[in-house]
């Protein structure tokens, strides 16, 4: 899709966009136009962090592609050999802060234009949150015997650093990989004086390693 639509009503979001879909394969920009288009916001939120996420897997070169069909399900990026063997799963999950939270912040922000207090998210919440994902492809990966990757992206208002997020996957309860071994890592993203960071983190105990997470998508 050469002739992309208008995206964002503000000049710089919607060149922004437009750079990242031009990233992708170009049978893939439309699912995206579609969206961005034409949903509520809050779900083009999501779509947006799905589109960053892509567009910063292909830069090594991989040819991930948008929500292939995999074993039943669509995950949100699937990268295939030049045979079309399956090589690494990646599924987008969002860090949000709890309702009861954001709600306070929301209404303290309205009031006030601004929020004082502390807006870390809790350990165990981020625990959870992340298991929940995990189930819903765990059958998935055993069955195709791929790695399969969260890219988890934090929320303005869940307040995550690095390396809060390292000490859930690493030591909080053990570590919450320990319990997943057919999660291969996380990609964790967030926005960061203005630009997005992403950082890697791999399973130790994973069954199948991640070769997005070495640095070399698609290596055997």
């Amino acid at each position: 899709m050469t002739n992309l639509p208008r995206l964002d009503p503000d000049e710089a979001g919607n060149a922004h966009l437009h750079e990242l879909i031009g990233r992708l394969h170009p049978d893939d920009a439309a699912p995206f136009v579609e969206k961005l288009t034409t949903q509520p916001l809050r779900a083009r939120f999501h779509t947006y962090r799905e589109l960053l996420l892509g567009a910063y897997l292909r830069q090594s070169g991989a040819n991930f592609r948008y929500e292939q069909l995999v074993c039943g399900k669509t995950p949100d990026w699937s990268l295939r050999a030049e045979d079309s063997r399956l090589l690494e799963v990646i599924d987008v999950v969002t860090l949000h802060q709890r309702n009861e939270k954001e709600q306070e912040i929301s209404a303290s922000v309205r009031s006030s234009g601004s929020w004082s207090g502390w807006i870390g998210v809790p350990p165990d919440h981020i625990y959870r949150k992340l298991s929940d994902k995990a189930g819903q492809y765990s059958e998935l990966v055993r069955e195709a015997g791929v790695p399969y990757v969260l890219g988890v992206f934090g929320e303005f208002v869940a307040s995550l650093s690095p390396q809060e997020i390292q000490q859930v996957l690493y030591r909080q309860h053990n570590g919450w990989f320990t319990t997943v071994p057919e999660v291969s890592g996380v990609i964790y993203f967030r926005e960061s004086n203005f630009s997005f960071e992403f950082s890697h983190f791999p399973n130790p105990v994973a069954l199948y390693p991640s070769t997005v997470l070495s640095g070399q998508p698609g290596a055997a």
